[in-house]
């Protein structure tokens, strides 16, 4: 066949391409391509590929239509995220008017700009040969006897055009930001929500457009997610089911069939050491210690050549413990992180560990912070995080337009205005002797009992100011808030009106 274009034309950097006249590719889902290349090397096949999550399969849609050779595709690996049975949930039922995969129950969504007359060709003409969970004689066998078979390509080679439009990218710190919630799920859009705005466009080998968008250094606490009943709202890109497959990797020691580790695997047997059972049991002894680290970095093994060529570092690389006010407080660091797709499956499986941990230590659980190294959103997944958040942000917040009240960590205040004179006679809108009285601002904790610092002045920029420079406030919008209530205390104060914190409609 004589090609058209220079293929593969998307993701040329990571996929293991041998013959292109071949009829036959492989896609591995997570299970890693490097092994499955080795194990098929006396074979002859098109291309090897990892299908990570059903937005991949508009890519290998666009492959395969720039080399139409291709009429059998080879299903085989771990399908950890369900992206395997998106493809044959497409190739059975093909999309609806949206171009979402019929049947698919994580609602992947094929790109428009391939139009529906060439996804169903595409189905007619190419087949998927379903062998998850086969052995790999099964793989090697089905390889072998599909090269025999003759086929001819089912088009012309042909390119489609791409719409989807790039986020713009507002000016920022660049590192250190942070994210809070009370759920996995409102920390996540409110993450995403910070990544798509600020986020610098980055090179990377794993989109089509080899683009990124990439914070650095993102820190995520939630502080309340339920670990016997979590919150999963249907807009998360995976199920229920993703979640509870995914948890015993990180809890447990459990192996994957094609997958070189997993996070459990070198936090319980790795090194010869159980480290969770070592933090439970150090925990135990010495509940003030500053010990309780667990790490899945194999420096020697990691930084092997042939190790870091194939990108097998992990990305969870530590997990940090420590008891506050009878809490297991738990922080969990990770170089790189796919934070659509990577972030929240973590998440939960980092809490229910640490739910684990105090269980089996006789302490609450508190709130796991997740350090982000590279906090980054693939290209591939702008469109849909534009969508999630456009349609559930709001909804989550914990309050309305009409009610924006938070609880902010470092306290509550109170605004009073005192020692105001008030004129003589008649009553008045401005019952006081303008420029009399005095702030008087008052920091509680937040459960509203112990009184912590008061100030006193006239004007709100002197109490603003001490405010800030003290760093008294873990919310932007209870800073806003105070600025806004000073502010209305200065006026009264200026202009002799009575002042009121809980300020309603009649209210100045």
């Amino acid at each position: 066949m004589t090609y058209k274009f220079d293929w593969p034309i998307l993701y040329k950097n990571v996929l293991k391409v041998k013959n292109q006249n071949s009829p036959v590719g492989v896609a591995t889902m997570w299970t890693e391509r490097g092994v499955v290349e080795k194990l098929v090397a006396g074979y002859e096949y098109s291309v090897i590929g990892n299908l990570y999550s059903s937005a991949g399969i508009s890519a290998m849609i666009r492959n395969i239509y720039a080399n139409p050779s291709i009429r059998k595709i080879i299903l085989w690996g771990a399908d950890l995220s369900r992206s395997g049975q998106a493809l044959l949930s497409f190739m059975e039922h093909g999309v609806d008017k949206n171009h979402f995969i019929i049947g698919d129950e994580k609602k992947g969504q094929i790109e428009k700009d391939i139009p529906k007359k060439e996804l169903e060709l595409f189905r007619k003409s190419v087949e998927v040969i379903n062998l998850r969970g086969k052995p790999v004689d099964d793989l090697k066998n089905e390889v072998r006897k599909l090269n025999v078979i003759k086929s001819k390509p089912f088009s012309e080679p042909k390119l489609f055009p791409t719409s989807r439009p790039k986020p713009f990218t507002f000016p920022s710190e660049q590192i250190g930001f942070r994210v809070q919630g009370n759920t996995v799920a409102l920390t996540w859009l409110r993450l995403l929500n910070v990544i798509l705005r600020y986020g610098r466009n980055k090179e990377t080998r794993y989109t089509q457009e080899n683009e990124l968008k990439e914070v650095i250094n993102l820190m995520a606490i939630i502080y309340k997610e339920n670990a016997d009943d979590f919150y999963l709202p249907d807009y998360f890109p995976f199920s229920k089911k993703d979640i509870a497959i995914y948890i015993p990797q990180v809890v447990s020691a459990k192996k994957i069939p094609g997958v070189s580790y997993t996070y459990g695997q070198r936090l319980r047997e790795w090194f010869g050491v159980d480290q969770v059972q070592e933090v439970v049991d150090l925990i135990k002894r010495r509940p003030f210690s500053k010990k309780m680290a667990m790490f899945t970095t194999d420096v020697a093994h990691d930084w092997g050549r042939e190790n870091v060529d194939r990108g097998d570092t992990p990305c969870l690389t530590q997990i940090l413990c420590s008891i506050h006010d009878n809490k297991l407080f738990a922080t969990a660091t990770f170089r790189s992180q796919d934070m659509v797709h990577g972030w929240p499956r973590n998440a939960f499986s980092l809490i229910s560990l640490q739910e684990v941990i105090a269980k089996e230590t006789g302490y609450a659980r508190g709130p796991l912070c997740v350090i982000s190294h590279s906090a980054h959103i693939y290209s591939d997944d702008y469109q849909l995080v534009e969508k999630i958040l456009k349609e559930n942000f709001a909804k989550e917040l914990p309050f309305t337009p009409a009610q924006h009240f938070e609880v902010d960590p470092r306290g509550n205040f109170t605004i009073e205005v005192t020692n105001q004179k008030r004129k003589r006679g008649k009553r008045s809108k401005f019952p006081y002797v303008a420029g009399t009285g005095e702030i008087v601002l008052k920091l509680y904790s937040p459960d509203g009992g112990l009184l912590l610092k008061e100030w006193h002045d006239k004007t709100a920029t002197d109490v603003y100011l001490q405010l800030t420079d003290g760093d008294y406030f873990a919310l932007p919008a209870h800073a806003a808030d105070i600025g806004v209530q000073l502010t209305r205390a200065e006026y009264a104060i200026r202009w002799g009106f009575e002042y009121s914190q809980d300020r309603g409609p009649h209210k100045m």
